[in-house]
């Protein structure tokens, strides 16, 4: 590997600078089309029908985006991360120019599913390009910048949402994804020269379906619990069954194969396998207060949507601000410091929501309670990301890197369903079980739920459970990050890293 002043000194700024950018454009894309379509689906149903099908429209991108992030992190490390990202890219794109041709509900279900698999390529390939470019200091910069992007990006997507719906019509909030992709496209495919060869291997298949298989008949298991009753609760059953099977069974293989797509190395050793955990659970905790402090502003305390919006919009804005901040940090006091401080201010701000919420506090302290846990975020979330890239031999960079997001999404996705099982038996034994079957029927119909007082009180008892959990889970991530790596002062200066895009 070649010293960093040699590297430095072959290689073009402006190039780097040029796919920095295209970087950047894509992950706002992502990151944009994860939380836009929900304000626009009023709209899309009126026009397209299709009601009992809403849910699938938000799922199958979620599902695709999820189960494809290792499997282009392995791709990325055979064939190379232009190749790799360059394909994501198209598929977003294809599949976004077909979201916004979708004449009925099922061609647009489609059409988002084609979007999600190309999703899952976007931001786990755009991390692995940002550690192959910048050493330690300048990638801790870069990763700020990716998660203020992610954070904008995410928090503005409901508001840009309703705006071109209301203005362009719901069609354009997937078409203005095309010229600003095909420009990121246009900058990977002209600015990013490749300097390594593809290696001579092939990507496990077999594990690939059985991780597909495993991670989606648990995701499909929590996120659609429509129904209830004893079938459907027996098929969930039956679900998370298989997937539990699959996911042992793929576990077994990629112990047995010279190249598998998960480097079982990658969880042998507590520098990797903590912050891998500590993502379950971080996603857990960031899923969690971002699905039920609403409900508990809007359902519980009788606010509006916008009041229940406001209550976490501080946990965003505090995450991008305290990503840009950590970035210096990191790279002085190192990744298991930095880790240690951002989940103790976690664990802090949920104490404090807790409070708020037993003392009956105004809305504003709930509010300031998510801006503290937002500022745990961004150091927490940086630490992950740049201690596996940091631990991560250079050719399992990249499926190193795709299992970040990937553990996170897992974890926040089953973590919420589990909550939502916890919420949902507080709300039975209060209720009874007819009640919480009309009051979901009157959510999902639009209608809002009941505005008694009973089931007001009912939600926030049910509700309590939850939060409690949600603390637990942030101290857990508090010990785990007491297992994160560390390194040497003076390492982020001398660290060597090889390019992946150069002058020639």
């Amino acid at each position: 590997m070649p010293n960093e002043t040699s590297t430095a000194a072959r290689f073009d700024p402006g190039r780097r600078r040029a796919v920095l950018i295209a970087l950047v454009m894509v992950t706002a894309l992502a990151a944009f089309e994860g939380t836009v379509v929900s304000t626009a689906m009023p709209t899309i149903i009126a026009e397209v029908r299709g009601l009992p099908l809403y849910s699938w429209v938000f799922s199958v991108y979620l599902l695709g985006s999820t189960i494809t992030m290792p499997i282009y992190g392995r791709l990325a490390d055979i064939h190379g991360r232009r190749r790799t990202l360059l394909i994501a890219i198209a598929l977003f794109l294809v599949g976004a120019g077909s979201c916004a041709l979708a004449r009925t509900m099922p061609q647009l279900i489609l059409a988002r599913g084609i979007q999600g698999l190309g999703a899952g390529g976007v931001l786990p390939v755009a991390m692995t390009v940002s550690g192959d470019l910048y050493n330690l200091r300048e990638r801790a910069r870069v990763q700020a910048l990716f998660s203020g992007v992610w954070g904008i990006a995410s928090l503005t997507g409901p508001l840009i949402g309703a705006w071109l719906t209301l203005t362009f019509g719901w069609r354009s909030i997937f078409s203005i994804n095309l010229p600003l992709g095909a420009i990121a496209f246009g900058l990977v495919m002209t600015k990013m020269i490749e300097s390594r060869p593809a290696r001579d291997e092939s990507i496990d298949r077999w594990g690939a379906l059985l991780l597909a298989m495993a991670v989606g008949l648990a995701l499909g298991a929590t996120l659609h619990q429509a129904g209830g009753g004893a079938l459907a609760a027996s098929a969930r059953i039956g679900m998370l069954a298989i997937a539990v099977g699959s996911a042992i069974a793929f576990w077994r293989r990629q112990g047995r194969l010279e190249h598998p797509l998960v480097p079982p190395t990658l969880f042998n050793r507590k520098e990797t396998l903590a912050p891998y955990l500590a993502g379950v659970v971080f996603g857990t905790i960031i899923y969690g207060v971002d699905a039920y402090v609403p409900l508990f502003v809007q359902g519980a305390r009788g606010g509006t949507a916008m009041a229940a919006g406001a209550a976490v919009t501080p946990l965003m804005l505090a995450w991008a601000i305290s990503a840009t901040l950590a970035a210096r940090g990191i790279v002085r006091f190192g990744f298991r410091h930095a880790a240690i401080a951002g989940a103790a201010l976690i664990v802090i701000g949920l104490t404090l929501l807790i409070a708020a919420v037993l003392r009956h506090a105004p809305m504003v302290a709930i509010s300031a309670a998510c801006l503290v846990v937002g500022f745990g975020l961004g150091p927490s979330s940086m630490a992950q990301v740049l201690a596996i890239q940091h631990i991560a031999l250079e050719r399992e960079r990249g499926v190193a890197t795709a299992l970040v997001p990937f553990s996170r999404t897992v974890g926040g996705s089953l973590g919420v369903g589990a909550l939502g099982g916890v919420l949902a038996a507080g709300l039975t034994s209060r209720l009874g079980a007819e009640a919480v079957v009309a009051a979901d029927a009157l959510a999902r119909s639009g209608t809002g739920a009941p505005e008694s007082a009973a089931f007001r009180s009912a939600l926030a008892g049910s509700l309590m459970p939850v939060f409690l959990l949600l603390l637990g889970f942030g101290v857990i991530n508090l010990w785990l990050t007491a297992h994160f790596p560390g390194f040497a002062r003076g390492e982020a200066e001398s660290e060597a890293r090889e390019v992946v895009a150069e002058a020639h």
